[in-house]
């Protein structure tokens, strides 16, 4: 009888695993990259190819946000980034994936037109509340150690969870955007924190924000929107947020915000399988 409900136990547990994944699995990681390596603004530039999940958003040519790759049960591709980047028909955008340096040569770069997209349906232009959209590729990745898909979020950040940035956006407040994947690491804030940096304006039903109180100097910026906010958890990388907005960038009083992907993963699921 024990052996009967220690199996019966194992299987309701494996069963709910399987029901919070919505992401293949062996999803978030990162050959490219060593754990040791350099820990936008205030960041780094990135070790080439170190986050194979991350893609340039583009429009008619021109990089204008990030993004990040997922990869459903059934394998298909899709790119989640802000709803806030989106305002034309889908034939306009494309994604270029496995990039470092915009302007240099990318020997394993991959690149894909979009055949649709959806904002989130409660998305607010004004308040940016549920900043988040999926858009679906016209063909498919070809999967290799520079390019794979990160895992979404199945359980809820804390206070302090070491979260890292990554994108192409200015190094500095209305400066130069970065040429090179640029990345750094901060820390991510209560939501008591975050309300008392923002006041009303942050809904933490749907957004989560990470900074350093006080200090500021890292965030990010202009051309980051989009882009992903991941946490190491459980041997791979998740995507807790996407850059969304915030007053200014990296001031010390003003965290940057992020749409809450695990918050948002409902709706991501409904979307991708």
């Amino acid at each position: 009888m024990t052996a009967l409900y220690l199996a019966f136990a194992l299987c309701v547990a494996l069963a709910a695993a399987m029901e919070s994944r919505i992401t293949a699995p062996g999803c978030g990681q990162t050959p490219a990259r060593s754990l040791a390596s350099h820990r936008i603004v205030g960041g780094i530039e990135a070790d080439p190819y170190s986050w194979p999940f991350i893609c340039s958003l583009q429009y008619s040519g021109s990089h204008i946000c990030g993004g990040s790759l997922v990869k459903s049960l059934d394998g298909t591709f899709y790119f989640v980034t802000a709803a806030h980047c989106l305002d034309r028909q889908a034939r306009y955008y494309s994604i270029s994936c496995a990039v470092h340096d915009r302007f240099g040569s990318n020997p394993h770069q991959q690149v894909f037109d979009i055949s649709s997209y959806v904002n989130h349906e409660g998305y607010n232009a004004n308040t940016f509340a549920n900043d988040i959209s999926v858009m679906a590729l016209k063909s498919q990745p070809t999967e290799t150690n520079q390019l794979q898909p990160v895992c979404v979020a199945d359980s809820d950040y804390y206070g302090g969870e070491t979260a890292y940035v990554i994108g192409w956006g200015t190094l500095s407040e209305g400066g130069s955007a970065a040429r090179r994947l640029m990345e750094v690491s901060k820390p991510i804030l209560t939501d008591s924190q975050c309300r008392s940096a923002y006041g009303s304006s942050y809904d933490s039903s749907v957004m989560v924000c990470s900074g350093i109180l006080g200090v500021g100097g890292k965030d990010a910026c202009q051309g980051d929107s989009g882009g992903p906010m991941v946490s190491y958890r459980n041997g791979g990388w998740h995507l807790v947020g996407v850059v969304s907005w915030g007053y200014g960038c990296a001031r010390p009083e003003y965290p940057g915000v992020y749409a809450d992907v695990f918050s948002l993963r409902n709706w991501l699921n409904g979307k991708i399988n």
